[in-house]
């Protein structure tokens, strides 16, 4: 173990410690016997300034590749060799100086079927950029040819959105600003266009963390602002022609906080299996838990499910952890003064949608992230993996932790991607929910449209499962035409261990 390590080790086991003196909350289940987690090529990660992480299979040939910003400006890209990571993002064209990108999404911004990378500068007088993946063989930037670059003015990017907001078929971009006016950008088939330039979401509010969502079902994403230094939240419905914000009206804008505290992110997830899309927002301050009530509202449930903690928290990512058929949640949070910061993560695990227990001391190797957090089953083994960013002190990286799991327990899990008509990814805001026999809601899945910390990942969307008993898939599409639903029946799970599942759009 090198000396970062070592290091990283003790203030973990400190910090734990002062925990444990503090009170400890209710116990939750033990793991299953064997599981754990397990750091891989930390060397080859063990590197400081680490801020932003996604996800995606950039070269299609079906592993899982990941990026990541650096303080430096550098954005290293890592490609996934059966297992193996190998950093090409230099000789592919990537930076490796200059600047600072707080944030990167993926997205297959001009339909060609290959993912391309946005990475939004934090500093205003450096431009923003898009790296357009040729082939998956090297990267361009044409952020100034397609009108991305984003200075006169510039900002200071944090999270970043490809979305269709009108439903035309193409990717429209929403950039959040944490010093000026947020922007959204119309794809007008390869070049965009700022739009709503002068109207809502394009508002100054501190925004560090937006999430898009169909939340009541009619069709179209809306959207959700997690903001910062003592502003209001939002959440705009999306009237088709124009964004209106419901937040004070469903008592969601959390009005009255100081200068210190505010929204930081937002993670968009089902965590009762209801079949209703939820959101939690990590704050400074305490955290927030927004459940779904299915009637075009939201009502807090954080004190009564156990995560209104005030831990400081950055990022916040649902994942399965150990394929019970519950959303658990992973949050980075950290404690102290630069260059003195420790890590203070929290991983709260579902009591089966009763309520959340904090279980980070039963896997003290996952309390080492400050700001990006995305779980993504890299290996494809069924057990859903955790990656994390270290970036707000002296000591850091940005890290995978391989989930290892007894077969069986792997095996109760199924990954599906679903695609466009054309076999594309399909938009980000496609839900997917699975079935029982009966016709009742398992679990539902979105794919994202951003979360972690500033990232948008492009993955399979992971189910764990109680049981190994046959499945239906509804995969919901937003279309020009509305909701429309694509049933897959009779789907046993075991025909999918180790594979993915790909449900394609009908024309």
């Amino acid at each position: 173990m090198n000396s970062s390590s070592t290091m990283r080790a003790k203030l973990a086991l400190l910090l734990l410690s002062g925990a444990a003196i503090a009170g400890a909350p209710a116990i939750a289940q033990a793991p299953e016997t064997g599981q754990h987690f397990e750091a891989i090529q930390r060397d080859l990660f063990d590197e400081a300034g680490s801020l932003s992480n996604a996800w995606a299979d950039f070269d299609k040939d079906g592993d899982l590749d990941f990026a990541v910003t650096m303080k430096s400006g550098a954005i290293h890209l890592y490609r996934n060799d059966n297992g193996t990571f190998v950093r090409v993002g230099e000789a592919m064209g990537l930076p490796t100086a200059g600047g600072e990108f707080r944030a990167i999404s993926w997205a297959d911004y001009d339909g060609d079927g290959w993912l391309d990378l946005f990475a939004g500068s934090s500093l205003p007088d450096k431009p923003s950029a898009l790296f357009r993946n040729i082939e998956g063989k090297r990267f361009e930037n044409v952020a100034e040819k397609v009108g991305l670059t984003m200075v006169n003015p510039g900002r200071a990017s944090r999270q970043n959105n490809w979305i269709d907001v009108d439903n035309d078929g193409k990717l429209d971009l929403y950039a959040t600003d944490r010093i000026g006016k947020n922007r959204l950008y119309r794809n007008d088939g390869g070049a965009f266009s700022q739009i709503m330039a002068d109207t809502d979401p394009t508002v100054f509010k501190s925004t560090v963390g937006a999430c898009w969502l169909d939340y009541d079902q009619d069709g179209k994403l809306d959207l959700f602002l997690a903001n910062q230094s003592g502003k209001t939240d939002s959440l705009y419905h999306n009237e088709g022609d124009r964004f209106v914000d419901v937040a004070p009206k469903l008592g969601m804008d959390m009005p009255g906080r100081g200068k210190e505290d505010g929204g930081v992110g937002c993670a968009v997830g089902d965590f009762d299996n209801d079949g209703l899309l939820d959101i939690f927002v990590p704050n400074y301050g305490k955290n927030v838990l927004w459940k779904n009530d299915g009637k075009g509202g939201f009502i807090n449930v954080a004190a009564q499910m156990g995560v209104d903690v005030e831990n400081h928290a950055v990022g916040a990512s649902w994942g399965d952890y150990d394929n019970d058929g519950f959303l658990d949640l992973y949050i980075t949070s950290y404690h102290g003064k630069t260059p003195n910061q420790v890590p203070a993560v929290s991983l709260f695990h579902n009591e089966g949608g009763k309520r959340f227990v904090n279980v980070i001391d039963q896997y003290p190797i996952l309390n080492d992230g400050d700001h990006g957090v995305e779980w993504v089953d890299y290996d494809g083994d069924g057990a859903i993996d955790l990656t994390v960013t270290h970036g707000y002190s002296a000591v850091g990286g940005h890290f995978i932790f391989r989930n290892v799991m007894p077969a069986a327990q792997a095996a109760r899990a199924i990954n599906i991607m679903p695609l466009d008509a054309k076999g594309r990814p399909a938009k980000p805001g496609t839900e997917i929910r699975l079935y029982d026999s009966k016709k009742r809601v398992l679990a539902t899945r979105m794919v994202s449209t951003g979360g972690g910390y500033g990232a948008q990942s492009v993955t399979p969307l992971h189910f764990g499962l109680k049981s190994m008993d046959k499945v239906s898939v509804a995969v919901t599409w937003l279309t020009a035409k509305g909701r429309k639903v694509q049933w897959l029946n009779n789907v046993r799970p075991a025909d999918y261990k180790a594979k993915v599942l790909t449900v394609q759009q009908k024309n």
